[in-house]
């Protein structure tokens, strides 16, 4: 059995056992000590991080009345260990946890909302409430009141009592089945039966922002940045709003009109431009058409584009498929690849199931199609031209008897 050193003193970060026990685990070493400080992994919270005798502790499970330390290499035998628990990483938790049954409280008081389940993630603390839907308003009630307490700096409370007695406390939701029950109580704001560490008053949890939700088996799980993490929160964002200052030189207050404004110039700007594109396109398109090869009364339009927007050269591809008697042979070089697009009119019936894929090794091409459109990319963009040729020949070939032979 080990002794719960964490239970009696949350702020207890050093202290020294003895080694009971200690066994291989799964690549590590699972070691038991007669007491300890480490808070193992359960109620939502994660388990303490640290040292046994500057062995780092990398987990830390219960295992019915014993603390499993988890170890990458086992501690000497015979010796009194020495533990140290990570103090930075506890104490966050004890905000965490404290917060979350500050945020619990103020959700029933101030929107009628109550917890399902709590979690507390390494980047936030998530509540679960039964209902799929909340109101903005509501959620800053909820806020506003957790942080007045916060303020208030009120006391947290520690009692451990036998089952029959815990009906003089107003407990938030009904306790476990255990023969003694931890029961922490905020003064005047809240009580539930809870295993986990907790600051000595709320004072300490500092500051609590709301940070979203998602919607989880029909009910909401609200995210909650709680201590430092709101902090950090509130700093990068600062930092953001003062680059973006700085960007759209304007004011904090001016930022939203500054964005909505440059969206909308945005979009102006983007329909000019798709309109000259589609003149541009429609140009290209009826230049191709004139300088087409022509075989057996078939327009072969092959071109070989460089950069350019794989819209604009879809938009001209599909043109083209629109014309009678067409066949579109399209390559779209950008840097060290390209895009291919081949295919003919729907009044061609042309077997490019069996022209198409033994010419891909020309150019490392991979891609397919089905009746008379195929497309992909390509790894050999110097070898175009000899992918291109041999397309055309093989059409030829199929050509020279009519354009369905």
């Amino acid at each position: 059995m080990t002794e719960l050193l964490y239970y009696n003193d949350s702020r207890l970060s050093r202290f020294k056992a003895r080694l009971l026990h200690q066994e291989p685990a799964n690549g590590l070493w699972a070691v038991i000590l007669d007491r300890t400080a480490f808070y193992p992994e359960g109620g939502g919270q994660p388990a303490d991080t640290g040292k046994l005798n500057d062995v780092a502790v990398v987990d830390v499970q219960k295992r019915g009345e014993e603390v499993l330390h988890y170890l990458n290499q086992p501690l000497e035998p015979d010796r009194m260990v020495e533990g140290i628990v990570d103090w930075s990483r506890r104490f966050e938790y004890m905000q965490q946890h404290t917060g979350q049954h500050i945020v619990s409280a103020s959700l029933i008081a101030a929107a009628g909302h109550h917890t399902v389940s709590a979690y507390l993630g390494p980047r936030y603390t998530a509540v679960e409430i039964a209902t799929d839907s909340i109101g903005e308003e509501e959620i800053e009630a909820a806020a506003s009141l957790a942080n007045r307490r916060v303020c208030e700096n009120r006391p947290v409370h520690i009692h451990w009592v036998r089952p029959e007695e815990a009906q003089r406390f107003a407990l938030r939701k009904p306790p476990p089945d255990v023969q003694l029950l931890r029961i922490v109580e905020i003064e005047g704001l809240d009580c539930a039966a809870c295993a986990g560490v907790h600051t000595a008053t709320t004072g300490e949890v500092g500051l609590i922002k709301y940070d979203g939700l998602e919607r989880i088996r029909g009910r909401l799980r609200l995210h909650w940045l709680i201590g430092e993490r709101a902090f950090g929160d509130m700093r990068y964002k600062d930092r953001l709003t003062a680059a973006l200052n700085r960007e759209l030189t304007c004011g904090s207050e001016d930022i939203l009109n500054s964005v909505v404004q440059l969206k909308t110039t945005l979009r102006e700007k983007e329909q000019r431009i798709a309109l000259l594109e589609r003149s541009l396109a429609e140009q290209e398109i009826r230049q191709l058409l004139e300088r087409a090869e022509k075989q057996n009364g078939i327009r072969i339009v092959r071109a070989v584009f460089r950069g350019r927007e794989s819209s604009m050269v879809q938009a001209i591809y599909q043109n083209l498929l629109e014309q009678p008697q067409t066949v579109v042979l399209l390559v779209n070089l950008d840097k060290s690849a390209l895009q291919w697009r081949i295919g003919c009119s729907d009044d061609l019936d042309l077997p490019w199931k069996r022209i198409l894929p033994g010419l891909y090794p020309l150019i490392g091409a991979k891609g397919g199609g089905r009746s008379n459109s195929w497309q992909g990319v390509g790894g050999r963009p110097e070898q175009t031209d000899g992918f291109l040729d041999a397309v055309q020949e093989a059409l030829r070939e199929r050509l020279q008897g009519g354009p369905n032979g």
